[in-house]
């Protein structure tokens, strides 16, 4: 049997299918804060970390990242 018809890699390859990275200028696009801000709350726990996809390069999981913003408070605006 190849390498790659077991049946674990196939799940892997699967699973990985469906995940897209982002940058840090997309992420900024899509996240409005600047880029102190987005290093403050991957340090306090509140945003997901990156990982790390090259020796000086790093990318967010855009599943992780719209999930972040799906769950961030709803401001009640009074007026």
């Amino acid at each position: 049997m190849p390498l790659c018809a077991t049946p674990a890699r196939n799940l892997r390859r699967k699973a990985m299918k469906n995940v897209h990275l982002i940058s840090l200028k997309k992420l900024l696009e899509i996240y409005p804060v600047s880029r102190a801000t987005i290093y403050r709350q991957i340090k306090a726990g509140l945003l997901p970390a990156p990982v790390q996809i090259g020796t000086r390069r790093v990318a967010w999981r855009l599943d992780e990242i719209e999930r972040h913003i799906e769950n961030l408070q709803k401001v009640q605006l009074v007026g």
